[in-house]
């Protein structure tokens, strides 16, 4: 690989879990097929390793056990996390390529070693989630839940002309909030309808995750992301909520709904 030629040689981070799809920083947003397909192969022609940060995709979240499957894009690193230990204890790792290894140690290393690196206690609630995706078929379940959802979302479109775009892989889902679906100019921002939907679903006993779509400063979408184990029955819950607390916005400001 000629990117091991030198330690110089450049790094290309290619941001998974909070750019491609998406994250909280672009609500989910996938690229055209076509975009990872292009990016490993320009990294192939200059000599560039191509690191996924799969924190938020990885462990099955999107449907595959890592996001890059979906596209049969071999990257040279993954640095994958939060699924790892479901929330129960902090804990990430990093995989690279077997051919990587010896080179990178003979230039100095990984360099990883953080103050609780290894952490017992971490690695014991990482093995016993990742067992559990694998004797359950999680990752199955999310694909196939996935689907679902995103299937019950986009026919929110037809109720509520205010959502301008359903997008994601799996259960990581998002929708966004819109004046206009043609022209997806955003909603006025003065309404701040990325915090008050959140707190209407909360009311209603649903979590959903918001953020402003636009440079932080206006523009509404919010993360609908259940966990793995979701069922047919829970997303239904999940719709029931999140319709009627749809429903309770557009009453408040004065936002069309169809019959």
């Amino acid at each position: 690989m000629r990117a091991l030629r030198s330690i110089s040689s450049i790094i290309w981070l290619h941001r998974r879990s909070n750019a491609a799809s998406g994250g909280a920083s672009t609500g989910a947003l996938v690229a055209p097929d076509s975009y990872y397909a292009r990016i490993r192969e320009i990294c192939d022609e200059f000599g560039i390793v191509l690191i996924y940060d799969e924190v938020m995709t990885g462990a099955g979240r999107t449907g595959k056990f890592i996001a890059a499957e979906h596209w049969g894009i071999t990257p040279d690193i993954i640095a994958p996390s939060k699924g790892f230990a479901a929330g129960y204890a902090l804990l990430g790792a990093m995989v690279a390529r077997f051919n990587m290894v010896e080179p990178v140690l003979d230039a100095g290393g990984f360099l990883h070693g953080y103050t609780y690196t290894g952490n017992p206690l971490a690695c014991a609630a990482g093995c016993a989630v990742l067992d559990e995706i694998a004797q359950n078929d999680l990752v199955s379940n999310a694909a196939a839940m996935g689907d679902l959802l995103k299937a019950r979302l986009t026919g929110l479109m037809d109720r509520f002309p205010f959502i301008g775009d359903v997008r994601g892989l799996g259960l990581l889902l998002a929708f966004e909030l819109v004046s206009d679906r043609e022209t997806m100019v955003p909603l006025p921002k003065e309404l701040n309808a990325y915090t008050r939907l959140v707190d209407l679903a909360y009311e209603r006993g649903l979590i959903i995750y918001s953020r402003r779509t636009r440079g932080g400063i206006e523009g509404d979408h919010f993360l609908v992301s259940p966990p793995l184990i979701v069922s047919e029955a829970q997303i239904g819950e999940i719709m029931e909520k999140l319709t009627d607390s749809l429903e309770a916005m557009a009453r408040e400001m004065s936002l069309p709904v169809s019959a």
